[in-house]
């Protein structure tokens, strides 16, 4: 099967060091422009470029233009006008957050926890940094520190609601963190539990492409074909390129025996020789070996050269076949 990541496999192969708080002046009415050890932060085109942009009077006119440039898609100004914020206000874990955020999205790691360990640093119980670093510890197969730091955000927003409440989660609510919690579950082979924790972040952001995606492969995991299948197309009429969505709708019709509609589906993301050896795959791991054999077979008239896999595969589902007439004949 296929993990969240596109990788075959059977088990557990699916789908952040502490920052010195930096000191800044506050003395002066405007932010003055990047000058100190906060530059580590910023990673993007030369400072220059904004010199001409007015400066920020308050800390929270400097995280309004910088949400701002982000909305336009300008996320290099964004982080120069966050850094801003941090020259005035070196423990301000807003900055730090959004800081983190961005550098997430670049996949630059290590900055990234650099940022979001100083907003916790400053404020402990920030639920956006406590999701976003569980959700960085994810990505680096760090589960049991995940874990905690979203269940930590979490618990932490529950605080809002009252014991008697009747409901625990809101739209305010950390749709991610409760995401991550069921790619945890599923992990651990509690596809129940992850189901439910999916279920609570789609029912505070019911457009989460890639929630609707881990539903579906949970389901997957359930081999409930047609409730995966639900999911994974959900996920593309919001995300119409999502191309893990795209292999995993591929993955349900193969196991239906759909495999034209599973050719389909994978050649929307991948090349037609692939596409014709992962059907293959998913037919020599349900036992149709003969059918595996064909489909191996079109995957090397398609690609003899560059598709080495296939012939690998090829030969294994050969073998398969005489140890099975050797045991029929036996």
């Amino acid at each position: 099967m296929t993990s969240r990541t596109g990788q075959y496999s059977t088990g557990k192969g699916l789908l952040l060091a502490t920052i010195v708080l930096l000191n800044g002046c506050a003395a002066n009415s405007q932010m003055e422009p990047t000058t100190s050890a906060n530059e580590a932060f910023y990673e993007g085109k030369p400072t220059l470029a904004f010199s001409g942009l007015p400066q920020a009077p308050t800390v929270k006119a400097g995280l309004s233009m910088g949400d701002q440039a982000l909305a336009r898609g300008d996320a290099d100004e964004a982080l120069y006008h966050y850094v801003q914020v941090l020259e005035r206000a070196p423990d301000n874990a807003s900055a730090y957050f959004r800081i983190g955020q961005i550098h997430m999205a670049r996949n630059n790691m290590k900055l990234a926890s650099l940022a979001l360990r100083s907003a916790l640093g400053n404020e402990p119980e920030h639920i956006g940094a406590l999701t976003a670093l569980g959700v960085l510890q994810l990505k680096q197969n760090r589960y049991a520190e995940g874990r905690e730091y979203l269940e930590r955000a979490v618990a932490n927003d529950r605080k809002r609601f009252a014991e008697d409440a009747g409901q625990d989660y809101d739209a305010r609510s950390p749709a991610r963190a409760y995401n991550g919690l069921g790619v945890l579950a599923d992990l651990d082979g509690q596809t129940a539990e992850a189901q439910g924790f999916y279920q609570i972040a789609l029912a505070i952001k019911p457009d989460a492409a890639d929630t609707l995606n881990n539903l579906g492969y949970s389901y997957y995991l359930d081999a409930r074909w047609g409730d995966a299948e639900k999911q994974f197309r959900k996920a593309l009429e919001i995300a119409p390129d999502y191309e893990q969505a795209w292999r995993n709708l591929g993955l349900v019709y193969a196991r239906q025996q759909r495999y034209l509609a599973a050719l389909h589906a994978f050649e929307r993301v991948m090349d037609s020789a692939q596409a014709h050896n992962d059907i293959g795959y998913i037919c020599m791991l349900d036992g149709r070996y003969a059918l595996a054999q064909d489909y191996f077979e079109q995957a090397l008239t398609l690609s003899p050269v560059f598709y080495p896999k296939a012939q690998d595969n090829l030969t294994y589902v050969r073998r398969m076949q005489e140890a099975v007439a050797q045991g029929t004949g036996r």
